[in-house]
């Protein structure tokens, strides 16, 4: 054998060395899609997993965000996050208990609340709060563009009726879209007829919970819309909770990334308790 052919490579010895390596690196394939199940089905799965939720929430973290303001100016914050949530007794009109406070080295900064019978709003730019009742049909124009009703939706926390169980409600129905089973809820309005209110996305892989929640105006246009990630598990046979959520509004036009460190649950806050008390500012509102 000549030195020049002892150095030769033959095609086939290089093509299988690669496939060797590119097989070594291969990544393991995502876990295959679920069948999709019936939307009762589906609704049962998000209301079991609602329903290990056995008392208060509080997630602590922080929130990164942008919004623009009426000039055309970006304006960026970072602020630590602290949210709790119970899941009141009664249905509609009666609202969620809950509170979702940012504050920046100890200064508030942002304060939405809600129990039972109103909710509020406060920003330390206009230095006041905003009160609403929920039997009263008014709304809030929120400087901080996130509204009460909207927080534990965006968490994906919101038990799903089987049944329309609000005037107007429409019912729903299911919409499948590749990796996603969505459940899409329809309201009769008066002036607009049938008309599409809110989507939950649900992921067809385990454990088949919202990756995503969208709102929409009257005209149909994504109003605000929250994507949900890095689910875990709080404990053995209790809920999973999102630890990430991203979120966007498009009036006026913002962006929120609440990164959660801890979930965890408090049996002894109750609805009366002092997180979803009514602000001093609103009573009498």
């Amino acid at each position: 054998m000549t030195k020049s052919s002892r150095h030769r490579c033959p095609a086939a010895y290089v093509l299988s060395t690669i496939a060797m390596i590119i097989g070594g690196c291969q990544q393991p394939q995502a876990t295959p899609r679920a069948p999709v199940v019936s939307l009762d089905r589906a609704t049962y799965i998000v209301n079991r997993n609602v329903a290990r939720i056995s008392g208060a929430l509080r997630a602590t973290g922080s929130v990164d965000g942008q919004v623009v303001t009426p000039e055309g100016h970006h304006r960026s914050f970072t602020v630590d996050a602290t949210l709790f949530y119970l899941r009141a007794g009664g249905g509609p009109p009666a609202g969620p208990c809950v509170r979702f406070d940012l504050k920046k080295l100890g200064d508030r900064q942002a304060l939405i609340g809600s129990n039972a019978e109103r909710y509020w709003c406060y920003t330390k730019e206009t230095g006041e709060y905003e009160c609403g009742r929920h039997d009263g049909g008014d709304e809030l124009s929120l400087s901080f563009p996130i509204k009460p009703r909207q927080v534990v939706d965006a968490l994906g926390l919101t038990p799903i009726p089987y049944k329309p169980n609000r005037p107007g409600d429409a019912g729903k129905t299911q919409r499948i879209d590749g990796d996603y089973q969505q459940i899409l809820f329809l309201v009769d309005d008066a002036r607009h007829g049938v008309k599409l209110e809110k989507e939950y996305w649900l992921d067809r892989r385990w454990p088949r919970l919202i990756r995503k929640v969208v709102f929409r105006n009257d005209m149909g246009e994504v109003e605000m819309e929250s994507t949900l990630s890095d689910y875990r598990q709080l404990e053995s046979g209790g809920p999973w909770l999102p630890r990430v959520m991203e979120a966007r509004w498009a009036d006026p036009e913002a962006t929120m990334r609440f990164q959660i460190r801890q979930w965890k649950v408090f049996e002894q806050v109750k609805p009366d308790g002092v997180q979803f008390r009514t602000p001093r500012e609103c009573e009498g509102r």
